[in-house]
């Protein structure tokens, strides 16, 4: 005779889990459950920039103390092109499960979609912010064999050759910073854009071109080897490691303040438990001996905020650029 046996505790608890995730919602139950195991495997950190530039710096040092924090090995993977828009595109269209991030900047996830509207393949909404990185004011740099020592003299310069000094622009932010000096000095400078900032400072330093906006990261080496020379600073007040060097403001270019800033972002979609907990892993590794120092070494500041202050500030960043745009009378492309 066959006795039907009672389910064990646990055959129960597996027909329970079975049934809840058969049910509405329960495949998001089921989700959260995977997520208690993430990472399980390595994690790919997109850079939309090409390998020496100020967020490929940041991103690999982010990488390497990640990797310590989570236990999984952070893997730096650099998509340069279309100012930044086609790493964001990858990232994008990933799946969101937490294992594909991007480190966002200025240019990627704000200034592009004033630049770009439309045309981006990928939009604000396509992104959820895990944590920032840091901020750093851009500095206006020549050669160091240039004839200009001071923003004066490039500025009467350009006004004896309208039209005829070149300055570079590696990101939709340095470009934009170009066209303000432009208007500001009252100037003509042609405006050539490069695919990141370390390509736009060699050929300044071959002599192609005549000046470049840049982040200090990418720039201080070349500046340290006295290769380049910087005219001024895009920032409140003069920087603690190029103290001799003014900021536009004080050169009389009031209100001339542009940062460009990282943080990092996942794809739309992705688990809150796991984004909470590569928030936490980016704020420890951010805030380790080895990045404190790096930041302090480039000039970048820490930018340490909650997810919901990172969603508030991405959101005033493109309301900024969008009126920066406006302001400078650059048209979208």
């Amino acid at each position: 005779m066959n006795v039907e046996r009672p389910l064990s505790g646990r055959g129960l608890t597996g027909l329970l889990l079975l049934l809840v995730t058969l049910m509405p919602g329960g495949f998001r139950f089921a989700q959260a459950q995977g997520s208690e195991q993430f990472p399980s495997r390595s994690i790919t950190l997109v850079v939309p920039f090409p390998v020496g530039s100020g967020t490929d710096i940041g991103a690999r040092l982010l990488a390497k103390n990640m990797t310590e924090q989570l236990g999984q090995a952070v893997v730096v993977d650099n998509r340069p092109g279309a100012n930044g828009a086609l790493g964001s595109q990858v990232v994008a269209r990933a799946r969101p499960d937490g294992y594909t991030l991007i480190v966002g900047a200025a240019t990627t996830h704000a200034a592009n979609y004033a630049f770009y509207p439309g045309k981006l393949g990928y939009e604000a909404s396509s992104f959820e912010i895990v944590a920032g990185v840091g901020m750093v004011p851009l500095s206006l740099f020549v050669a160091a064999d240039a004839p200009w020592k001071t923003l004066a003299d490039l500025v009467a310069d350009a006004r004896k050759q309208p039209g005829r000094l070149v300055c570079g622009s590696g990101t939709t932010v340095s470009q934009l910073a170009c066209e303000v000096v432009k208007r500001r000095a009252s100037i003509d400078l042609l405006n050539v854009p490069y695919k990141g900032n370390p390509p736009a400072l060699n050929d300044l330093m071959g002599g192609q071109i005549q000046a470049v906006f840049s982040d200090g990261a990418s720039a201080a080496p070349y500046v340290e080897q006295k290769r380049l020379r910087v005219l001024a600073t895009a920032a409140g007040r003069r920087l603690s490691y190029w103290p001799q060097v003014p900021t536009f403001v004080e050169l009389g270019m009031t209100d001339l303040e542009i940062t460009s800033w990282s943080a990092v972002f996942a794809p739309a979609g992705t688990p809150e438990a796991v984004l909470q907990k590569l928030h936490a892993a980016v704020n420890r590794a951010s805030a380790s001996p080895e990045s404190v120092a790096t930041r302090q070494r480039i000039g970048s500041l820490p930018m340490v905020m909650s997810r919901d202050e990172g969603r508030r500030f991405i959101a005033s960043e493109i309301e900024r650029w969008a009126r920066f745009v406006k302001d400078t009378g650059l048209k979208p492309e």
